[in-house]
């Protein structure tokens, strides 16, 4: 059978899988595609199949009596042999923002121009026009952000559940700087994966990244305590976690990767992605360019995937480089807009609540670079597709 709150779509090269638990997706094509359609349909399943019944339940697709022993996955998301780079005619993931307002000052925040004129306005019932236009988006998953989705707990509980009735799966991003008690009920309700963000174990180094707001948070308050303190609150509630590091110039050295990987491990953290630092928002102003990391950023992290793997850690590792396509996501404004990043002149408003499903997946089709929305969330960031498994 497939695993619990796994959810498939079948695509023209065969189809794509996403794993709740590990907040990874998956492309297949060929065998395995047709062994996870046939599991999404209850059909049975050949005993010549059972064998790859097995693999995909060691990467947490399907699940096994007894149960087979799930294994770290790095590298290129690609099951079955790939002649040429996937692509999907319908998004895998929109950003949907639960509010604009947010205690951290991200130095490199690429999401500061879509929230900055809009926080003093703020209304709850802007959360409703957020949900129309994440179900008009026909989305394998919904990841519920910010701003900070933990500070203003009524409009993410609203976010949530609605997303999940519309038959997302859902995310929850979050700086882990804000209440985590008033969302904690509908997080175990639905399922939903819990992504915390973490530029460095080290306090100090994490705060300088990601500094307070003021207006929200006393001065001396760490945003890198409050993370570690959320993560291990979610530890113990049983909800899948994954910390997500931006990647900048001061963090790319290996070392320092290698040393927070191992922190990771060692804190019980099974998922870790990496988004090198995109130059948008507050990271495209000239006083932040010094943030941009090297031009050998993606072979560095690469590097730090074939070690890992080679280790056998376990740790999943997943790496975006949205840097190099910047219109490779969508993003839902806090007032109901769906917005993609442009290469340069910051957001583009490409739909709004109002419009139809046809609508959204035409401005889909035209405004977003298709083939690094799939790359982005298969990892084909750091290895080129095609690639065969």
């Amino acid at each position: 059978m497939l695993a619990p709150r796994v959810v498939t779509r079948e695509e023209r090269f065969g189809a794509v899988a996403y794993v709740p638990d590990r907040d990874h997706f998956f492309g297949l094509r060929g065998a395995p595609a047709r062994v996870v359609v046939a599991l999404a349909r209850g059909d049975p399943i050949a005993p010549a199949d059972v064998d790859l019944v097995r693999v995909l339940a060691e990467f947490g697709i399907a699940r096994t009596v007894p149960d087979t022993a799930q294994r770290p996955h790095f590298g290129t998301s690609l099951l079955g042999h790939f002649d040429e780079p996937p692509v999907v005619d319908r998004p895998l993931v929109v950003n949907c923002f639960a509010t604009a307002h947010c205690p951290l000052r991200c130095r490199y925040c690429h999401a500061d121009d879509l929230m900055q004129a809009y926080r003093d306005s703020e209304s709850d019932d802007e959360s409703w026009r957020v949900a129309r236009m994440a179900a008009a988006v026909p989305a394998l998953v919904a990841v519920v952000t910010g701003g900070e989705p933990l500070i203003r707990p009524e409009r993410t509980r609203v976010l949530v559940g609605e997303v999940a009735a519309a038959g997302k799966a859902v995310v929850l991003d979050s700086s882990g700087v804000g209440d985590l008690d008033p969302v904690l009920p509908v997080l175990c309700e639905y399922g939903v994966h819990v992504r915390i963000s973490m530029d460095s174990l080290d306090r100090r180094d994490n705060d300088r990244m990601r500094p307070v707001n003021r207006r929200y948070l006393p001065a001396g308050t760490s945003s890198g305590e409050r993370a570690l303190r959320t993560l291990s609150e979610l530890a113990a509630a049983g909800i899948a976690t994954t910390v997500q590091t931006v990647v900048t110039a001061g963090n790319e050295n290996l070392d320092f990767l290698y040393a927070m990987r191992d922190g990771l491990i060692a804190l019980g953290v099974r998922n870790w992605v990496l988004h090198v630092v995109v130059p948008a928002g507050k990271a495209a102003l000239p006083r932040n360019q010094e943030l941009r990391p090297s031009a050998y950023v993606l072979p560095t992290l690469a590097e730090l995937v074939t070690v890992s793997a080679d280790e056998r850690l376990p740790l999943n590792i997943r790496v975006t480089g949205t840097h190099r396509a910047p219109n490779s996501v969508l993003l839902i404004g806090s007032r109901g807009d769906l917005y993609v990043e442009r290469e340069f002149g910051g957001k583009l408003r490409i739909a709004g609540p109002d419009d139809s499903e046809a609508d959204v997946i035409e401005a889909f089709r035209i405004h977003v670079n298709l083939v690094e929305h799939v790359s982005r969330y298969l990892n084909g960031s750091i290895q080129l597709f095609p690639r065969q498994r």
